[in-house]
């Protein structure tokens, strides 16, 4: 086999083994939301108003230990169910962070090294920009990636099956995205060198979208990823290394085609460009005045 495709394959496998339990786990908690909550309690427990919509979508993550992978379906179940948008986006941007797994490794990897204050700029910075860039999102009345649940099953079917069928739907309806994406990142990967963007990294200006830029193309799962930040940190500004762990959760090559076929276009686009904006901007002004 040419190195280059066998470069390719071990990339795009690694890539999406590692999304596919927490793919899993999304498509689970997606199926109980649209089997076990009802609309009209959910919609009466949830604000109306968009900014605190948002703020509570962001929140909840705290009790979804999901990545990427997992958020978008969960939260596009959300936004079936009757969930304000803002809700659903905020979910859908905040949880890779903001859930005990990631609470828990970012703490290992970095309390040690760095104190709390990394790990809570990580979470704070985190909710911040999920919270604005979800309550200024368009609003839309359907969602054009909801999986089809009218099937029909027999009434005397135990509800685990229930439940199990309807996960299955989620996860055929969505893993056609992460296949997509998880190629797509590591065809980039291997035909465009790392050392690009890691050239730029002596530059303070240019450090923080180029650790961006690289947290996008690599994908790595947001359970893990403290443990590359940490490495990089030896070489690399601090504030730098915060703008990969806050971005590339919340956007990377595998999520991009998962919020497309969520949420469509009209919203996937601006969800990346205000993502992108927010984080550039309060990491290059924490970084200029000395806050981590």
């Amino acid at each position: 086999m040419n190195a280059t495709i066998e470069q390719f394959v071990v990339i795009f496998l690694g890539i999406f083994y590692e999304a596919v339990p927490f793919l899993t786990i999304g498509a689970l908690v997606s199926a109980g939301i649209h089997l076990f909550i009802d609309p009209v309690w959910l919609m009466a427990k949830i604000p109306r108003n968009r900014t605190l919509a948002a703020l509570a979508g962001g929140l909840i993550g705290l009790f979804f230990p999901v990545c990427e992978c997992g958020s978008v379906p969960a939260a596009r179940s959300f936004i079936s169910r009757g969930a304000p948008a803002p809700f659903g986006y905020a979910f859908a941007l905040a949880a890779p962070v903001i859930n005990p797994i990631v609470l828990i490794s970012t703490s290992v990897a970095f309390v040690g090294v760095t104190g709390w204050g990394f790990v809570w700029w990580r979470i704070g910075l985190t909710l911040l920009v999920a919270v604005v860039t979800a309550r200024f999102l368009p609003l839309q009345a359907s969602q054009p990636g909801v999986a089809d649940h009218s099937h029909t099953h027999s009434d005397d079917e135990l509800p685990v099956l229930t439940w199990l069928r309807h996960a299955s739907t989620d996860w055929l309806d969505m893993v056609r995205f992460l296949v997509f994406g998880a190629a797509l990142a590591a065809a980039v990967q291997v035909f465009v060198p790392n050392g690009w963007f890691m050239a730029l990294t002596d530059n303070p200006w240019l450090a923080v979208p180029a650790m961006m830029a690289l947290a996008v193309i690599m994908a790595i799962c947001s359970t893990v990823d403290a443990f590359v930040g940490l490495a990089l940190l030896r070489t690399i500004a601090p504030n730098a290394v915060l703008a990969f762990l806050v971005f590339g959760p919340m956007i990377d090559l595998k999520s991009i085609p998962m919020f497309i076929g969520a949420f469509g276009t009209r919203v996937t686009v601006p969800m990346i460009a205000l993502t992108a904006i927010l984080t550039a901007a309060a990491c290059l002004i924490i970084g200029a005045l000395g806050w981590v």
